[in-house]
């Protein structure tokens, strides 16, 4: 598991330990949720953006800032991807699920609101920002949304503010996912830690249909032409299991990334 399981799992992952979505976590965090909250999202992950492309660019010691850009924003706000399956744990363990704007989407001109927001996190930003949408969920319908969006190929991204205290599970596409940027593109790791899963296929199931690469959002799933057949090249999966969610043969299934010679990729 990742390092942030062994240190804040109790045992096992992190994001289904009660402890991790605690009032004790929360109130020790309030200053900072509340600065959050009035600057806007959108201010803080525009400015934790242009700060990587900067550090990026920086010649010669571009690599040492970049890794130390990423544990400082990892430690402040950063996030793991999950599949639906751990999710919809996650929904029985936290508190108030609540929409919230998608500030990503807004970042590029967008309006969306995929973002299942908790705690006190919901009442500080409606308190700061009087005129957007804010709505509380019930526990079915924030399970209904989260497999809605799946169905439509969103993939799942838990975020912690201030580690291990869990505030938010952003639902995303590549075009628009802010933490998808900085992962791929500035390599900001912490933004987007790869999950606990791998998916594999299972050949004899699998009828070449192709329905797995198209969801795949990290390209790790490809085709053998010579075989018809999907397979998946388990150092580039992420583990968000959308491949296997999307499979109607059920051939694509997620296993435990510590089996298999990807569980020190993260």
């Amino acid at each position: 598991m990742c390092d942030i399981c062994k240190k804040h799992g109790d045992g096992g992952k992190w994001y289904l330990n009660p402890k991790n979505y605690g009032r004790e976590l929360e109130e020790a965090r309030r200053e900072y949720l509340e600065r959050l909250a009035g600057r806007t999202l959108s201010e803080y992950l525009v400015g934790g953006y242009e700060l990587g492309e900067k550090l990026q660019k920086t010649p010669l010691i571009g690599k040492l800032l970049v890794a130390l850009g990423d544990k400082y924003y990892g430690g402040t706000m950063g996030g793991q991807i999950v599949p639906l399956q751990d999710l919809l744990q996650v929904l029985d363990i936290c508190q108030n699920p609540s929409i919230l704007p998608c500030e990503c989407r807004k970042l590029v001109g967008e309006e969306g609101y995929q973002c299942l927001n908790m705690g006190m996190l919901p009442q500080l930003y409606q308190k700061a920002n009087p005129d957007e949408y804010v709505e509380e969920l019930t526990l079915p319908r924030a399970k209904r949304l989260l497999t809605e969006w799946d169905e439509k190929g969103f993939y799942h991204l838990i975020l912690w503010t201030r580690l291990p205290y869990v505030t938010t599970v952003c639902n995303c596409t590549a075009p628009t996912c802010t933490a998808y940027k900085g992962r791929r593109l500035l390599g900001l790791r912490n933004n987007m830690l790869k999950g606990e899963y791998v998916a594999y296929v299972d050949s004899e199931r699998c009828t070449g249909c192709k329905a797995c690469l198209t969801r795949c959002p990290f390209g790790a799933v490809r085709f053998n032409l010579d075989a018809g057949k999907a397979f998946v090249e388990i150092n580039n999966c992420f583990g968000c299991g959308l491949c296997a969610s999307g499979c109607k043969p059920g051939a694509v299934k997620l296993m435990d990334r510590r089996s298999t010679p990807a569980r020190a990729i993260w």
